[in-house]
């Protein structure tokens, strides 16, 4: 036997362990990917009911924030119309009053310049 031959016996006992050995990580990679395949059928099992009722509620709260949207549209139309409305009482009111506030300074004023002239001719008030 030469030192050629027992290179050759060293390098083809390698490579049969290194293709058992990596026989037996695949083999062992085959039983993970199927442990985990079996996981996945399991969440998808339970994840696409999950999916269908998340749907429901969420078309649920999408009809109920369409209520509560008519709710403050409502609400919104309400204040307009009270704004409107003590606005005109607002300006029924201040109207009157006005003038009444004009015609009492012009008494008065008419009062005060009838007072001066009596006084300026000795009259008594």
């Amino acid at each position: 036997m030469h030192a050629s031959d027992a290179w050759r016996y060293a390098l083809a006992l390698f490579l049969v362990a290194s293709g058992l050995g990596m026989g037996y990580v695949f083999l062992r990679l085959a039983g993970t990917l199927a442990r985990v395949n079996v996981f996945l059928d399991g969440v998808v099992k339970e994840v696409v009911p999950m999916l269908g009722k998340v749907s429901a509620s969420l078309d649920h709260v999408n009809s109920e924030l369409d209520k509560v949207g008519h709710i403050t549209d409502s609400a919104v139309d309400a204040t307009a119309k009270v704004d409107q409305t003590v606005r005109a009482v607002s300006d029924l009111i201040s109207k009157p009053v006005k003038a009444a506030s004009g015609v009492s300074a012009g008494i008065k004023h008419s009062w005060d310049s009838l007072r001066a002239k009596r006084g300026q001719r000795g009259g008594v008030v």
